[in-house]
C-alpha cells in the first residue's frame, strides 16, 4: 500500500511540473518552426513561425529577433519583433523593444523609447 501511495505521488509531482517552469531558446539558437507549449518561453536567439503558449508569457529578450504570430496569455518584448500578438491578459513593450504589427490585448503598456509600427486592439 505505501508503494501505491509513493507511485501515485512521484506521478503527480511529475505532471505537475510538466506544467509549470520555462524553456528558454539560448542566443546561439534560431528555429524555424511552430511552438505550442503550456509553460513560459523565453526566446534570446532568432524564432520564426508560430507560437501558443495559452496558459504561459512570451518573453523576447533584448537582441533577440522572432518573426511570428503569437498566441500567448501575456507578452513581454525586450527585443525584436514582427507579427501579430494576441495576448489574452496583457502585453508589455520595454524601452528596448522594436516591433512590427498588431497588438490584440486587453491591457498594454508601451515604454518611452520603444518603437513600435502597427495598430493596437484592446478587449476583454
Amino acid at each position: 500500500m505505501a508503494d501505491e501511495s509513493a507511485n501515485r505521488s512521484h506521478a503527480y509531482d511529475a505532471d505537475r511540473a510538466s506544467g509549470h517552469g520555462s524553456t528558454r531558446l539560448g542566443s546561439t539558437t534560431v528555429l524555424t518552426g511552430d511552438i505550442e507549449a503550456h509553460e513560459d518561453l523565453i526566446v534570446e536567439g532568432r524564432l520564426q513561425g508560430k507560437i501558443v503558449i495559452p496558459s504561459g508569457t512570451l518573453t523576447v529578450a533584448k537582441g533577440a529577433k522572432v518573426e511570428a504570430e503569437v498566441k500567448v496569455r501575456a507578452f513581454v518584448l525586450h527585443g525584436e519583433l514582427k507579427g501579430t500578438v494576441r495576448a489574452g491578459e496583457k502585453a508589455v513593450i520595454s524601452e528596448t523593444a522594436v516591433m512590427s504589427g498588431d497588438v490584440i490585448t486587453p491591457k498594454i503598456t508601451i515604454a518611452n523609447g520603444a518603437h513600435f509600427s502597427g495598430g493596437i486592439r484592446m478587449k476583454d
